[in-house]
């Protein structure tokens, strides 16, 4: 799916806009989390319920996940790996071998994606989203996570998150995680003229986007305002209208 792109009429105007891409984050920009993140007991309770082990081998299998994640979590120019072969691998240093529809079941039980309470859309950032769009510029999401690609693309469908970003970077398939500038590269590759971040981690989101050269707009997600981004996007619009009127 392509982001929204100016309607056609004035070809200066829609270069000019078309030119800047717009990355948000998921959790805590996008996405509220109205409960704490499912601890190693949660896990452990899903794997065994969803893969059919006993207590023990599955309390293992989740050691493994756990170890395997936080070395990479913590060493910040590490790759990520992607969780669903960590946990297929664990799996089967075990002699224990599952479908991978299966690990999908554990990992959206096991994630808290099956509570119907954890979850919520944040609908100014929505707003935000649609409006970018509508306003012929790139949106793109950009999100550390362990949910993979496609789990994730169904918790933001459930959650209604509007369908107007054209790519996705989610780490749980494996590579850079923020606040490697690898990630956010990969993420806006492409012929921009300018780069936009939204979100509300100063360390993972906004540190990084500055020292790449990007504007950057913090979210509180207590307190969602993206006035911010608004007047980045709908003030240079109106510049190079100003330009245009002025030029012929």
């Amino acid at each position: 799916m392509t982001a929204g792109k100016a309607d056609a009429g004035n070809d200066m105007n829609d270069m000019a806009l078309g030119t800047t891409v717009v990355v948000f984050d998921c959790f805590g920009t996008i996405i509220t989390e109205r409960r704490p993140m499912p601890g190693p007991d949660d896990f452990t309770r899903a794997v065994a319920e969803v893969l059919v082990l006993d207590r023990n081998p599955a309390a293992e299998v989740v050691k493994e996940v756990f170890t395997t994640l936080y070395t990479a979590l913590v060493d910040k120019s590490a790759l990520q790996p992607a969780t669903r072969g960590v946990l297929d691998t664990a799996l089967r240093n075990r002699g224990v071998a599952r479908p991978a529809e299966d690990l999908d079941r554990a990992l959206w039980r096991a994630l808290g994606c099956e509570d119907d309470e954890r979850y919520e859309l944040c609908a100014p950032a929505a707003d935000a989203m649609r409006r970018t769009a509508e306003a012929g510029h790139t949106v793109r999401l950009l999100s550390n996570c362990y949910l993979p690609g496609d789990l994730m693309r169904r918790l933001l469908t459930d959650l209604e998150v509007p369908a107007v970003y054209d790519r996705a970077h989610f780490t749980a398939d494996g590579g850079p995680k923020k606040p490697d500038v690898r990630a956010f590269e990969l993420i806006t590759a492409g012929p921009f003229g300018r780069r936009i971040m939204v979100g509300d981690s100063d360390d993972n989101d906004l540190t990084p986007a500055r020292s790449l050269g990007w504007d950057v707009v913090p979210v509180d997600p207590g307190r969602p305002d993206f006035g911010e981004l608004f007047t980045l996007l709908f003030r240079d619009a109106q510049e190079i209208r100003s330009v245009q009127r002025n030029t012929r």
